[in-house]
């Protein structure tokens, strides 16, 4: 019988962990995007919609994503109220709830920003 070789683990092992966990944290995403997705239109259908069509929004962009980030902590909240135990699916798959909203965050993020993008690019 040969001997199994212990080590560092193959790197089929490492991607198919990877790829679980981001679809986890795409999967919990989904659950709040209601609540991230609505304050997203919310700010920019208020603030830089008309800030652009005055002409003054190009100073905006730090401010508002800012504003955006300051708004996760209300969505955490209402999560938290409203579905005390959603997080044991995602604890059996090796994911904290630090690393879930730290995924939630950076794809909120980058969506806002190209929403920001989007809106400068039909505007202009």
């Amino acid at each position: 019988m040969a001997a199994r070789r212990v080590g560092k683990p193959n790197q089929a092992f490492l991607m198919t962990i990877l790829i679980t966990q981001l679809r986890a944290v795409g999967l919990f995403y989904r659950s709040v995007a209601p609540f991230m997705l609505g304050i997203s239109g919310l700010i920019l259908a208020t603030v830089l919609l008309p800030a652009l069509r005055e002409g003054w929004g190009a100073g905006l962009l730090p401010g508002l994503l800012l504003a955006k980030l300051a708004t996760a902590p209300v969505v955490w909240y209402l999560s938290e109220q409203l579905r005390p135990g959603q997080y044991w699916f995602y604890f059996n798959l090796g994911l904290s709830r630090r690393r879930l909203w730290g995924g939630v965050v950076a794809l909120d993020g980058l969506l806002f920003l190209g929403g920001v993008l989007a809106m400068r690019a039909g505007v202009a």
